[in-house]
């Protein structure tokens, strides 16, 4: 896939997202994460090349454990489409040497939407698609889809709670952190032949706030996400039937570092390489006109 192609951004798809934080993933090699949704975007909280890591721990109600590293960079600006944009670089795993990375374009216009923290990922103007044939990375252009409403995502925000600032333990000693508490229950409720199933996700999630953390403001998260699955007769009210425990999902993610001057080796080579196409050009890019339009 080359940079030139464009990518409606389906709606659906937003709602899916727009759950996520720091989110547990398949081990690196196999999936990458990107943390565009761990941004504080109440105020913007970076300056290019700031950069925050956390340890994460993951377990699971049937004894599963397992520890990996998430590093977040604000790591390029770039005028994209007459937007002014950041690139922010994600990586996941034991190390930056096994991690996964992704590499996401986003519009600073994200700070001026009230509803943010849910509509982010309407904001994201490109995204990693994987690495091509010569190791560069693949970008592909995301554009909201023209056949849909601008959706209201209110309803997926829960129940927010602040608790009072607390001292929260780090790798970099205490941090005061704003206590902000979030409960949030989803269902997803698929008709078959002769009954509905309803997959239900329970999620109580608390995060410490400060900005003293850059890029994110998060010092530490923890979550419990319960899976249910519930499954009653077509006609019959969901509620006459119980709603069963798949698993229990147990996650804290805590910040160990954080500072200045992250570069991105991944955006590097992909301006060197193949970059916003300049006009009459044949590489991969998105044609642009006015050479006003050109990145600095």
């Amino acid at each position: 896939m080359t940079f030139h192609r464009t990518v409606a951004l389906p709606y659906a798809l937003v709602a899916l997202i727009v759950a996520a934080l720091l989110v547990l993933v398949a081990p690196a090699g196999q999936a990458r994460v990107s943390a565009v949704g761990l941004l504080d975007y109440t105020k913007k909280n970076f300056k290019v090349g700031d950069w925050v890591r956390y340890r994460v721990d993951v377990s699971n109600d049937l004894g599963n454990e397992d520890m990996n590293y998430q590093e977040v960079r604000v790591v390029g600006e770039d005028t994209f489409r007459g937007e002014k944009c950041f690139w922010v670089e994600t990586w996941y795993g034991p190390d930056s040497l096994k991690a996964s990375y992704d590499l996401a374009l986003v519009s600073y216009d994200v700070f001026k939407d009230p509803d943010s923290d849910l509509r982010y990922q309407l904001y994201v103007r490109m995204v990693l698609y994987g690495m091509d044939e010569e190791g560069i990375a693949d970008l592909v252009e995301l554009r909201p889809s023209t056949a849909s409403k601008d959706p209201d995502l209110r309803p997926l925000r829960g129940q927010r709670d602040t608790l009072g600032v607390e001292s929260v333990a780090t790798a970099k000693g205490s941090i005061d952190g704003r206590l902000v508490q979030l409960q949030r229950k989803l269902r997803n409720p698929r008709q078959m032949a002769d009954s509905t199933v309803n997959r239900i996700t329970d999620m109580v999630r608390k995060t410490w706030v400060s900005r003293k953390i850059p890029v994110t403001s998060v010092v530490k998260e923890e979550e419990v996400n319960k899976r249910l699955i519930q499954s009653y007769a077509v006609g019959q009210p969901s509620t006459s039937a119980p709603e069963n425990m798949i698993e229990t999902l147990y996650r804290t993610a805590t910040v160990v570092n954080w500072g200045t001057g992250a570069r991105s080796e991944l955006l590097e080579n992909w301006r060197k390489h193949r970059g916003f196409m300049r006009p009459n050009s044949q590489g991969a890019g998105v044609g642009i006109e006015d050479p006003t339009d050109m990145p600095r």
